[in-house]
């Protein structure tokens, strides 16, 4: 069975007092996990519609990349970085183009 490109976008928004340190380390995120196998792309938006909403689109080649992605110790790490400075749980949206759907 071939393996498909899935798409991943992320809403999350910081508490405000924590905005700065936020987009800091959502940079850093992305700079090191562009760097993981199966990524083909990963980045950081800020949502100019609601100040402190953060979106990232990744790209992954499969969707067993991506579940690397999530085990990984890089994103265990990431996400202790940002207890206590995001408002609630992210919303994240796991996409498979329309295109590269089969029946």
């Amino acid at each position: 069975m071939p393996t498909h490109s899935i798409h991943v976008i992320t809403l999350a928004d910081a508490e405000p007092e924590h905005v700065d340190t936020v987009r800091e380390i959502l940079q850093e995120m992305a700079d090191l996990h562009r760097q993981e196998e199966g990524c083909m792309r990963f980045d950081v938006y800020a949502d100019a519609a609601r100040p402190g909403r953060f979106n990232t689109i990744e790209v992954w080649e499969s969707l067993a990349a991506h579940k690397r992605h999530l085990n990984s110790a890089l994103v265990t790490r990431s996400v202790l970085m940002l207890i206590g400075k995001m408002r609630g749980l992210p919303d994240i949206r796991i996409l498979q183009p329309v295109s590269e759907m089969r029946d």
